[in-house]
This record gives C-alpha cells, sequence and structure tokens, in this order.
C-alpha cells in the first residue's frame, strides 16, 4: 500500500514552503511560492515509489502563471507521458498520485 495525504491532510503530510528548486519526498504538501522567479521541484526517484505515493503542490501566493514551476519527472512519466509537469496557472492546486509503471505519477485532483 502506497502511502498517501489524507482528505483532512493528516497521514503523515510534510507541508513544505518552497521558493526555490526543490527535492520533493513522498507526502509532501508544498507550499510553491515563485514571486521571486520560476524553479523546479524534481518528484522523487522510480526506485524509491510505492502504487498510492501522493504528492500536492499549491500555489500559494498565485505567481505561477507569470513565474512557471516546473515539475520535473525524474525518470518516471506522468500521466503517460515523458514530458514534465508546469504549472503555469495563478493560484493552482494539484495533487498527484504514483499509479505505477504504465502510467506514472497521475493527477487526482486540482
Amino acid at each position: 500500500m502506497g502511502r498517501y495525504i489524507s482528505e483532512t491532510g493528516t497521514a503523515s503530510t510534510v507541508v513544505r514552503e518552497i521558493s526555490s528548486n526543490y527535492d520533493a519526498e513522498v507526502n509532501d504538501r508544498i507550499l510553491l511560492d515563485s514571486s521571486g522567479g520560476s524553479f523546479t521541484v524534481t518528484l522523487p526517484i522510480v526506485s524509491s515509489l510505492l502504487v498510492n505515493d501522493t504528492i500536492q503542490f499549491i500555489d500559494v501566493v498565485s505567481s505561477a502563471g507569470a513565474n512557471v514551476i516546473t515539475i520535473d519527472r525524474n525518470g518516471a512519466l506522468i500521466q503517460g507521458t515523458s514530458e514534465n509537469l508546469d504549472i503555469d496557472v495563478d493560484g493552482a492546486t494539484i495533487t498527484i498520485m504514483y499509479s505505477g509503471t504504465t502510467y506514472g505519477w497521475i493527477l487526482i485532483g486540482t
């Protein structure tokens, strides 16, 4: 069974405030602040992942439209594709879950 963020946000979730490049960890709830410029968040390496592992990204200052935040897939697929994910909408909240090697990280909430 994977590690996950519960609906109440209490299942081993770690809240992190990030404003520069960062290596994400499973169960991170990341408060993104790109008001100072664009940056990249790198997902955990595939070999460390379990199906259902979850990470949440929140554009807490609504600046992603002007300063894009890149989610680096770190070798895993995102939605079944070999492309990084760009957060470029002000105020976006995105939750992703690792589904296995076929589709990789999938979006499960916005």
